[in-house]
């Protein structure tokens, strides 16, 4: 069974009976990603989230008539945050008790989807990618459990199926092994993340002695907090910086400010603030190198950097 923290929702809806039911459809969107360990953030994909809508409704039924109320919510919370429009990503198997092969086996799949994220892939390969990520959240559901191999054996060859048709547009390493026993385990250390697509890059403007964040500068943190999300293990810098009119002291407090309300806007989408170091520089690090007291609005930035470790 599914351990998070929403089941203590999902209890509460389930005793709450039909008033609540009508409260829980109207907190899905960002709260409802909380309650799953997803990010509240809007997705880019119409038509892929409209195909995730209709796979985790359909292992949401299956759960229910299986009897297991917690993972019936759970994938109903995941429906239902795709149809409103926010990204829902595949489960992270790190947030599982696997066996270490049913792991290693895991981590692969897991670094494949997050992959095809990462290329664009849900705007292309939109129906097979939905395939790839709805059997692969079934077989680890149910490979966690151990209730019902049969399944988690056919969601597995689901998996496998779209995977074929997606790894080799993505992933040049090969595909995800057929077999759990396949893989060379070790011990020795966690396997890190993917890092064929790290460090990743994002770059905000901010107006002359001003904090605030523009309309262009939200579309850009979307982005960051994406990529964020899709690299989970994955810490992020967040580095200020001024132009060089105005004192030093006072453009450092200032390239402080700027930090603090990018780090704020990606807690406000879900990414943990822990993750983040916030770096405070100043006038003392121009991209484009000018005179003193010269007004530059390519100095006046903050630089997202999403990487291993820093």
């Amino acid at each position: 069974m599914y351990s998070s923290t929403m089941s203590a929702t999902a209890g509460k809806l389930l005793v709450g009976g039909i008033a609540l039911l009508t409260s829980s459809i109207a907190a899905t969107g960002p709260g409802a990603a909380e309650s799953w360990g997803g990010a509240p953030i809007p997705s880019p994909y119409a038509v892929y989230d409209a195909a995730l809508t209709t796979r985790y409704a359909a292992l949401s039924d299956m759960e229910s008539k299986d009897g297991d109320s917690v993972d019936e919510w759970h994938f109903w919370y995941k429906s239902k945050d795709a149809e409103g429009g926010y990204l829902v990503l595949p489960e992270d198997p790190s947030r599982r008790n696997l066996t270490a092969a049913d792991a290693a086996y895991a981590s692969a799949a897991y670094r494949r989807l997050l992959r095809a994220y990462q290329s664009g892939m849900p705007g292309t390969r939109t129906e097979k990618l939905a395939d790839a990520q709805a059997s692969y959240d079934c077989w680890l559901n149910d490979t966690e459990e151990g209730d019902n191999p049969a399944r988690a054996d056919g969601c597995r060859q689901e998996l496998e199926a779209a995977m074929a048709i997606i790894d080799p547009q993505i992933w040049p390493a090969g595909p995800i092994y057929p077999n759990a026993s396949a893989r060379p385990v070790t011990t020795d250390a966690p396997e890190p993340v993917a890092t064929a697509a790290l460090p990743v890059r994002h770059l905000l403007f901010f107006r002359n002695n001003s904090a605030d964040l523009s309309k262009e500068s939200l579309a850009v943190l979307d982005a960051a907090a994406r990529d964020a999300a899709a690299f989970p293990k994955a810490d992020i810098r967040v580095a200020g910086f001024t132009d060089r009119t105005g004192d030093d002291a006072y453009n450092r407090n200032l390239s402080l400010r700027r930090t603090a309300a990018v780090s704020r806007a990606l807690r406000a989408r879900g990414i943990d603030t822990l993750r983040v170091d916030e770096v405070a520089i100043g006038e003392t690090a121009t991209a484009i190198p000018t005179s003193d007291n010269v007004a530059e609005p390519r100095n006046r930035r903050v630089e997202i950097e999403i990487g291993m470790r820093y």
